[in-house]
């Protein structure tokens, strides 16, 4: 049960154990109380129990002792087999679900000790056995029923912290998986450029060099010029 627990799983710890150990220390308050053979007294073949307070502390602590299981199963989920608050490894959920079983089981038995107590410890008359005594709760019964009380708490918050913690490697990815939204600009394929379809592409002209000037101008020096054809020189 070592580890950080969250807040819920600390409230769950608080008030389960506290009905447990309230279930166990009235188991033994009704241990100390319960009626002996000197408080029965005997007449005309009947056995009259007088009033004593271990009936109301062993029904209350049957009462407290299945509130407190039924408190870890609804939280816990079914013993973690109706819904998970996490997804355990799986040598904590193995351990979970046979401590919450091993947990009811005891729990049962508490619960039947401290009724079968509590109904041989109520006021009223009961006929004599076949040997003309009474009969008399054994010594232990309640302190038992307190033991296995004290027994299926533990088992039960064991199985409730096991079932919901997170493997380690999970755990560290989970922060990682939804701490936030990517910015960037989406990234799109480049697109060829488009197509002329039903247009002739530009013609392609030849290239000339520009025309020699013309008229009044400057001409290169010692450039002479032929005379016309049908003219005599002077």
């Amino acid at each position: 049960m070592a580890g950080k627990m969250d807040k819920t799983t600390k409230i769950v710890v608080a008030v389960v154990g506290s009905l447990g150990l309230l279930s166990t220390i009235m188991g033994f308050a009704a241990e100390g109380t319960k009626l002996t053979a000197s408080d029965v007294l005997i007449g005309d073949g009947a056995c009259y129990y007088p009033r004593n307070s271990s009936l109301a502390l062993g029904i209350c602590a049957a009462l407290f002792l299945i509130i407190a299981q039924v408190v870890i199963a609804a939280v816990g989920g079914c013993c973690g087999c109706c819904k998970s608050r996490n997804i355990p490894s799986e040598k904590n959920r193995t351990i979970g679900v046979v401590c919450a079983v091993v947990s009811w089981i005891a729990a049962v038995i508490a619960f039947a000790l401290f009724v079968d107590g509590a109904a041989l410890n109520a006021e009223g008359l009961r006929e004599t056995d076949t040997f003309g005594q009474c009969f008399i709760l054994k010594d232990g019964i309640f302190a038992g029923a307190a033991v296995l009380t004290l027994a299926t708490t533990a088992l039960g918050l064991t199985s409730y912290v096991l079932l919901g913690r997170q493997p380690a490697a999970a755990a560290a990815a989970a922060p990682k998986a939804g701490g936030g939204i990517a910015m960037g600009q989406p990234q799109f394929p480049q697109q060829s450029p488009p197509q002329w379809y039903g247009q002739a592409p530009p013609p392609n002209y030849p290239q000339y060099p520009p025309p020699p000037a013309q008229g009044y101008g400057a001409h290169p020096p010692n450039q002479q010029f032929s005379p016309p054809q049908g003219h005599a020189q002077v």
